[in-house]
């Protein structure tokens, strides 16, 4: 039953009874409840994750929500692609083509055009929580069981190495073609040198720290956040890590880097730049949270999160020094 129909069936009870004082009244309200959910973009959507390629947008979201745009954002697409799926993340790769992690194990692979979306299941018994795409376009997930996924064929197939550990994985990253980062619950962070062939694991971030979101511009120069509004910075791969000040307080579930600038994106709709070591708020949208910002060149960031929130927040024209 699609989601109309769902609604109507709850809604008829009510509908009936207050036909008996006004018909035109309970049609006319129908009638704005179905105009409401043609809409692309709706209040109940939750976004987890947005990203982009050369010609189109893409967010992704609970309930297996896909919202595309061919116009730099001004207008959007929707399609349900399951309404069982939990996409949480969702990248781009090499070839232009899309790849969304759903939460109940498998992967959606679209073409270039963020079009004929089809699932791939993720043959693991771990949850996953975290996904790239490298510069080969082999597929990689992380997630509990200290479990690192990759795929070289779209997600048909899938090699899994597991570090026997009760230890959730929760954000990886390509900086190059060889080198990339993983971290995880209690500090966990692995670096690979060698394509992901191999992972070996670092000093821990202090403090058993859960990472929420991690950026790294380069294999030295990192940031982490966590619990309680916390953000670590790293200029040496991660041997040593020093705390900045969030004059918020507020837990931030993202970064985004747009030009040579870095942003961090929260609870509250909150939105922080980084300027000289120091992060300073410069935003905040109507929404609980904001999950992800994509840098639009020339143009500023795609926002998402809770709320149905999605939008280009202008920002300084991006600096590449």
């Amino acid at each position: 039953m699609g989601g109309i129909e769902r609604f109507r069936s709850r809604l008829f009870p009510l509908a009936l009874a207050g036909a008996v004082l006004s018909g035109c009244s309970a049609s006319a309200n129908l009638a704005e409840v179905e105009s409401t959910l043609a809409k692309p973009v709706l209040r109940s959507d939750q976004f987890q994750a947005g990203t982009g390629n050369a010609e189109v947008l893409v967010a992704v979201g609970a309930n297996g929500v896909v919202v595309s745009s061919r116009d730099g954002g001004e207008r959007w697409q929707r399609q349900v692609v399951d309404r069982e799926a939990s996409l949480i993340d969702v990248v781009v790769c090499p070839d232009g083509g899309f790849v969304a992690l759903d939460f109940g194990r498998r992967v959606w692979v679209a073409d270039a055009a963020a079009g004929n979306w089809s699932a791939r299941e993720i043959d693991s018994e771990a949850t996953p929580l975290a996904l790239t795409c490298d510069a080969h376009g082999h597929y990689w997930v992380v997630g509990s069981e200290s479990t690192i996924l990759s795929s070289p064929d779209r997600g048909v197939t899938w090699n899994e190495v597991a570090h026997g550990e009760d230890v959730m994985l929760t954000t990886i990253q390509f900086i190059d073609e060889r080198r990339g980062v993983i971290t995880g619950e209690f500090g966990s962070l692995l670096t690979t040198h060698d394509g992901g062939a191999s992972w070996q694991a670092g000093e821990p971030i202090p403090n058993d720290f859960y990472p929420y979101s991690a950026l790294f511009t380069d294999p030295d120069t990192g940031w982490v956040s966590g619990l309680a509004g916390t953000i670590l910075h790293t200029r040496d791969g991660g041997a040593s890590w020093e705390r900045q000040t969030n004059p918020t307080g507020a837990p931030m579930y993202g970064f985004a880097r747009h030009g040579d600038e870095i942003y961090a994106l929260g609870v509250n709709g909150l939105l922080m730049r980084l300027d000289d070591d120091a992060w300073r708020p410069i935003d905040a949208r109507p929404a609980p949270y904001l999950r992800t910002g994509f840098s639009l060149e020339g143009r500023g960031l795609l926002v998402a999160g809770g709320a149905g929130l999605l939008e280009i927040v202008s920002l300084r024209p991006a600096s590449s020094k």
